[in-house]
C-alpha cells in the first residue's frame, strides 16, 4: 500500500519535479522504463474498505476515549489501570479482539476485558463509543456525583445531534432534493447518536441508585 502510495503521489508531482520523481520512481517497484510515459492515477474502488475504515474510526474513538479518561482522573498513560469494553454485538466482540494488540499498546491496561455482557462496578467511569461502552473501575479514585454531573453535560451534547438531526430528516425539502447518499448518512448518524444518548441516560440511572 505504501508502495502504491508513493507511487501515485511521484505521477502527479513528476509535471513539477521531473528529475527528482523520476529518480524516486526508478528505485521503487514499478513497470515500465520512465514515468514519464506512465498513466494518471486513477482512482481503485478495491482501495476503499468502508468495513476497514469503520473498525479504525471506532479503534480510534476507544483510544482517545482512554486517555480522555485518564486525564480527567490525572493518571498518566504509564500507569495501567483496568478497561472493560461492553460491546453492542459479538461481530464488534471480534472485531476488538483482532485488534486487541493496538488497545494493549495505546491504552496501556492492566487487564482488558471485551465482551457483550460485562458485570460494571458500581463506582467506575465510562464513555460511549460507536457500538460499545467502555467501563474504567477506578476504586476509589472517582466521586460518584461528579461523574453523574459529568455524564449528564454529555447527555445533553447527544441531545442537541439528536435534536439537530431529526430536524434534518423532518424537513421534506431536504429528503425530497438531497442526493439519497446524504439522506443515508443523516439517518445513520440518527441511529448512532441515539444510541449514545440511551446509554448515557442508563449509565445516569445506574449511578443515581448506588449514591
Amino acid at each position: 500500500m505504501l508502495v502504491v502510495t508513493l507511487d501515485n503521489i511521484l505521477r502527479m508531482l513528476h509535471p513539477f519535479m521531473p528529475f527528482i520523481t523520476e529518480e524516486i520512481w526508478q528505485h521503487i517497484p514499478h513497470e515500465g522504463e520512465s514515468i514519464t510515459v506512465q498513466s494518471w492515477p486513477k482512482v481503485n474502488e478495491e482501495y476503499n474498505n468502508q468495513q476497514s475504515r469503520k473498525e479504525m474510526e471506532r479503534l480510534v474513538s476507544i483510544i482517545r476515549s482512554v486517555r480522555n479518561v485518564r486525564a480527567e482522573v490525572d493518571t498518566p498513560m504509564s500507569k495501567e489501570i483496568k478497561i472493560m469494553i461492553k460491546a453492542n454485538d459479538d461481530e464488534i466482540v471480534s472485531e476488538l479482539n483482532k485488534n486487541e494488540l493496538y488497545l494493549n499498546r495505546f491504552c496501556n491496561p492492566e487487564q482488558l476485558i471485551i465482551n457483550t455482557n460485562i458485570d460494571v462496578p458500581e463506582q467506575s467511569k465510562s464513555a460511549v463509543v460507536t457500538g460499545a461502552e467502555i467501563f474504567f473501575p477506578l476504586e476509589g479514585l472517582i466521586d460518584i456525583d461528579d461523574e453523574i454531573n459529568r455524564l449528564k453535560q454529555e447527555l445533553q451534547k447527544w441531545n442537541s445531534e439528536v435534536e439537530r438531526v431529526q430536524k434534518k430528516l423532518a424537513n421534506e425539502n431536504f429528503v425530497s432534493k438531497a442526493p439519497e447518499a446524504v439522506v443515508q448518512e443523516e439517518r445513520d448518524k440518527e441511529k448512532d447518536y441515539v444510541e449514545k444518548q440511551k446509554l448515557v441516560e442508563v449509565r445516569i440511572a445506574e449511578l443515581e441508585k448506588v449514591k
